[in-house]
């Protein structure tokens, strides 16, 4: 196969390795034209003017930017067929290549066989979202398999340390027969977040299938934009689909009016053995990657408006993967004067499991977040937590009593609830014992289980009725 590539910066150095020996480089595509007439790895870098020059099969897409490529390209005449995402390229030869990661090395006799299909497994939300799925569904009495296309080694092995058994197939969300093959042997697919819309609609011809949505709205357009040929209800007629809130439910219905009818919140494990002491200091943290929809730079802002009498009292911690973009530099620049504010960096889930013993509260200012389980950890944990009007976990949470609402963006409405925490201490300590309370009335993975059990039944009976 004759390809082109689009893209030489990141994106393709760090996967260039799974191309050379599978096809034929012709030529690469970049937009600077500083760059036309180099040379990368042996092959000349073109631009996007000059394609019409080379005899080619495909063009492969190698940029987190692959929507926009795409666009470029279908303006200039390229043929849809010929316009490759990388992960559509890398199925083409990796489809049928599985690698298991056992969690539990016995068969027991069970209720059914649950696949769980959800994108590349790492410390991110969806991600533990299926876990935590796993986990209850192996309580309740089903096998449960978690697929994904790949991930992180250490976020894998730390499942199969659970007992969950993880299985790597890197074509998803391509199915070729040897993928079709697999999810045959199952009852029952959970879907996990919307872009996995092609398993989802795909497999659904075959087994019952539960599509399970989480995400926010930019990731809408980008998934539709890569597979326009699935947004249609009539691909998503056998689907059972539900949302992780009311946010997320409202999202998929502005595409798909109605569609959505009900939600399934999320459940996670009871790890709360802490027992609270004293400190003279109270400890704010905000957990999760740096990027601008979690909001660092909101909380950053609330701190420098405390008193420095406040800030003496206090100390706060960004806990989550931090890179090298701008939003990250902004950040990193940000507290350079700001003695109280700590970088912690990306945390292994132990690491984050032993970090809530030192936090008192838990802060999500996000933008933009259909649900949190971070917060959610955080009742389970007992904390005080203050989260955006706009995060789903606002749903649970009565101001003042588990927990703070403030307005999203508003760095002054989350100052002014940081500086009465750290001035009234005494009243903490009831907030996180409500806080724990809703945790154990909607979380736990006991309800969350109960709840699962109840969709699939409920799923494989619709289908069986639309099958007959």
């Amino acid at each position: 196969m004759k390809i082109l590539i689009f893209g030489t910066g990141k994106y393709y150095q760090n996967r260039k390795q799974y191309i050379t020996s599978r096809a034929d480089i012709i030529a690469f595509i970049d937009n600077n034209h500083n760059l036309h007439s180099r040379y990368i790895d042996g092959f000349p870098i073109i631009s996007p003017n000059d394609i019409s020059k080379f005899t080619f099969d495909i063009i492969v897409l190698m940029s987190v930017h692959a929507n926009k490529m795409k666009e470029q390209l279908l303006s200039l005449g390229i043929k849809k067929e010929k316009i490759w995402y990388w992960d559509q390229f890398l199925a083409k030869y990796e489809h049928g290549n599985f690698k298991l990661y056992c969690g539990l090395d016995t068969i027991k006799k069970v209720k059914s066989r649950v696949l769980i299909i959800t994108t590349d497994l790492d410390y991110n939300g969806g991600s533990l979202a299926a876990v935590y799925a796993s986990m209850a569904l192996d309580i309740c009495g089903y096998q449960v398999i978690l697929a994904a296309p790949g991930g992180n080694p250490m976020f894998i092995t730390e499942t199969q340390n659970r007992g969950i058994n993880v299985i790597i197939c890197p074509a998803l969300p391509y199915l070729y027969k040897e993928e079709l093959y697999f999810i045959q042997q199952f009852d029952v697919v959970l879907v996990n977040v919307f872009q996995m819309i092609r398993c989802a609609c795909e497999i659904s011809k075959l087994k019952p299938v539960i599509w399970w949505i989480h995400e926010f709205k930019s990731l809408f357009d980008d998934t539709i934009y890569q597979f326009d040929e699935y947004a249609d209800l009539i691909a998503m007629s056998k689907i059972n689909i539900l949302a992780v809130s009311n946010i997320s439910k409202n999202y998929f219905n502005s595409y798909f009016p109605g569609r959505i009818k009900n939600t399934l919140p999320f459940g996670i494990p009871d790890m709360n053995k802490f027992t609270d002491t004293q400190k003279e200091q109270t400890h704010f943290a905000i957990i999760g990657s740096v990027i601008p929809r979690k909001a660092q730079d909101i909380f950053i802002q609330a701190i420098k408006l405390l008193t420095e009498q406040d800030k003496e009292r206090a100390q706060f911690s960004i806990i989550g993967h931090i890179g090298n973009d701008d939003y990250s530099t902004k950040i990193k620049n940000s507290i350079l004067e700001e003695q109280t504010i700590h970088i912690c960096g990306n945390l292994s889930r132990q690491e984050i499991n032993a970090a809530y013993a030192e936090i008192d509260v838990v802060v999500c200012p996000s933008l933009e977040e259909p649900m949190s389980i971070v917060i959610t950890e955080g009742m389970m944990y007992g904390k005080v937590c203050i989260v955006s009007d706009i995060i789903g976990m606002s749903a649970y949470i009565k101001d003042g009593e588990n927990g703070f609402i403030c307005k999203t963006g508003e760095c002054t409405d989350l100052s002014q609830k940081m500086s009465w925490v750290i001035n009234n201490k005494n009243q903490l300590q009831e907030m996180g014992i409500n806080a724990r309370k809703t945790y154990e009335k909607f979380f736990t993975l006991d309800h969350f289980g109960n709840r699962l059990e109840a969709i699939i039944q409920d799923t494989i009976h619709q289908y069986n009725l639309l099958k007959d």
